[in-house]
This record gives structure tokens, C-alpha cells and sequence, in this order.
């Protein structure tokens, strides 16, 4: 990782967050100097701030000057005190970082806001842009378009794969065929930009290119060869970097 991954371990605040989810933590970094704006960064399901592919999407954000917001959001199985990850869902999930993202525009309401998610995270934050014509940008990370992307995936794995995802996340299973987010990205003004694992199981590169079309004002899109669904390390850092700049963040 990035010299700045030190500022997101060491440097960052922790704030807790009332919604309607309940208390979600929320893992605070900011740059030296006045932010350039704040960006809600999204993990993804069984995903938390600290996971090396959050922490890189915070370091370049934090290269860029700009203040992350990550929480830490329910039913992860990364988060001991987050609830039973077998209760996650799409729908949970999206309204979950929801309360959030109001939290988030009260708490600094004069800088410019942006969103970021990882996978389900992804997800989600196609949801909030939807509904938020202020977002200054999107930037998604291994997005699924849907549920049935996912599940597709899965069923390409075979059928202990299906089994496993009905035991470990019965409702979560149950909301694949519909979760959608194709009409929420149609409605998204905001520019926005996807990073992807070239060789990414989980959503294959033709589902994240759908997830990028599917918005009308696409920037930037990139897939990393040799990376899977959660991509790291310096060539990363480099393409996440370039994303930023194309979405003028």
C-alpha cells in the first residue's frame, strides 16, 4: 500500500452514527489542510474499513485531499459487534450506508460530498447517487449490477456454491433476483468511474462494464489484470488515482 495508509490506520477518528439501522460506527480520515470535500466509502458484504481494498480506495482519496467517511455497517462477518452476517441483505445493506450518507451531509454540509463502494458497496451507492443530485461524483470498485450478476457467478461455481450463500445469508439470497441497480445508475448525474479485477470471479469484467454503461455519465473505467474481486496493491493505487482525476475529485 501507499505511504498514506499509515494516516488511515493511525490518524483516523471514530464517530458513532444513530440511523434508522441502529448505531453504525463510522471510521473518520482526513488530510492535512482543509479537505476538498468527503467521500462515503462503502464496504462490501462481510466487508470492513480496515480490509486492504477499502484501505486502498481511502489512501488515494486521502492523496487527493479529500476526507473519508467509511462505516462500519451491519452483519459483516468482519465486524464482531456489527450483528449476525447471516442477516445481510442488498436492501439492508443500501439502507444502512443510507443513514449514513445524511449523517454525513449534516455533519459537513458546505464541502463537496462524493460516493464510493466496494461490490455490494457498489451497489448501494448507486442507490444514494440516485437520490442525491448534489453527489459531486461516483467511484464503484468491483461493481455487481445486480443480484443476479452475483448469482450467476455462483451458479457458474457450481451448486455448493448456491447452498453455501442460501446458509450463510438466507435473505441476502432471497433478494438476488430482484436487487437491481441498472434503474438507480440511469438516474445518476453525476459522473462516475469504475476500477475492476480483470479476472474477478464475482463479477465477471462484461458485468462491470454493464454496471459503467448502465450510467449516463461515464468517465472512467479500468480493469486490472491479474487482479480479483477486491484489487490492491501499487498498480491499483496508480489507476484508482487516475479515476479521481477524471472525476475531477
Amino acid at each position: 500500500m501507499t505511504g498514506s495508509a499509515q494516516i488511515w490506520a493511525d490518524d483516523s477518528k471514530r464517530f458513532v452514527v444513530a440511523t434508522d439501522r441502529g448505531d453504525i460506527p463510522v471510521v473518520v480520515a482526513a488530510p492535512s489542510g482543509s479537505p476538498r470535500g468527503t467521500v462515503l466509502l462503502v464496504h462490501g458484504r462481510n466487508g470492513a474499513p480496515g480490509q486492504p481494498q477499502i484501505a486502498e480506495i481511502a489512501e488515494a482519496y486521502l492523496a487527493r485531499g479529500w476526507r473519508v467517511a467509511a462505516p462500519e455497517l451491519p452483519n459483516s462477518i468482519a465486524l464482531p459487534l456489527s450483528g449476525p452476517p447471516e442477516q445481510v441483505t442488498f436492501s439492508g445493506h443500501t439502507s444502512a450506508a443510507a443513514g449514513v450518507w445524511t449523517w454525513l451531509a449534516r455533519q459537513w454540509p458546505d464541502a463537496p460530498r462524493a460516493l464510493s463502494g466496494h461490490s455490494i458497496g457498489a451497489y448501494a451507492i448507486a442507490h444514494l447517487a440516485a437520490a442525491s443530485p448534489e453527489t459531486h461524483h461516483v467511484l464503484a470498485v468491483s461493481p455487481p449490477l445486480s443480484g443476479r450478476v452475483l448469482l450467476a457467478a455462483r451458479e457458474a461455481m457450481g451448486p455448493a456454491a448456491i447452498e453455501a450463500v442460501k446458509r450463510e445469508a438466507p435473505g441476502y439470497f432471497a433478494e438476488m433476483e430482484a436487487a437491481d441497480a441498472a434503474p438507480a445508475l440511469a438516474r445518476i448525474a453525476a459522473p462516475l468511474a469504475v476500477v475492476t479485477g480483470a479476472e474477478d470471479g464475482l463479477v465477471p469484467l462484461k458485468d462491470a462494464r454493464a454496471y459503467f454503461s448502465a450510467a449516463p455519465n461515464g468517465r472512467f473505467f479500468a480493469a486490472l489484470p491479474g487482479q480479483h474481486h477486491c484489487p490492491m496493491g501499487e498498480e491499483c493505487g496508480r489507476v484508482l488515482t487516475d479515476a479521481l482525476m477524471a472525476l475531477g475529485a
